[in-house]
């Protein structure tokens, strides 16, 4: 009985991977760099956060309104289309389309 499981336990191990990491590169929370959230950038080419895969990493630069400096957000997005200047309305707006906008979609960076 003891070898059966010791063998389970092996193909077990042995399907698994033996807890093989599908992570390419990790963007570590950092105040000083922007970094609001930790990421992950898979091998397969998607990103990850909080549990959550989106296909793209939108780097979106441009000025906000009223502003003297340009800014910077980096979107982990499962929509390609996404433009600064709705992610930037969606941080001021309190119209709940500006907002809606957002949905699906995490910023993870902002460069001031």
């Amino acid at each position: 009985m003891r070898k059966i499981i010791m063998s389970l336990a092996l193909c077990a191990l042995l399907f698994t991977g033996c807890g093989k990491s599908d992570i390419a590169k990790t963007y570590e929370q950092s105040e000083q760099d922007g970094i609001i959230k930790t990421y992950y950038e898979m091998k397969d080419g998607t990103w990850q956060c909080e549990d959550t895969t989106y296909q793209f990493r939108l780097k979106l630069d441009g000025r906000m309104p009223n502003s003297e400096l340009d800014s910077c957000f980096v979107v982990l997005t499962n929509n390609e289309n996404l433009t600064f200047e709705e992610v930037s309305k969606s941080l001021y707006s309190s119209s709940f389309e500006d907002i809606k906008v957002m949905e699906g979609s995490l910023i993870v960076e902002m460069i001031y």
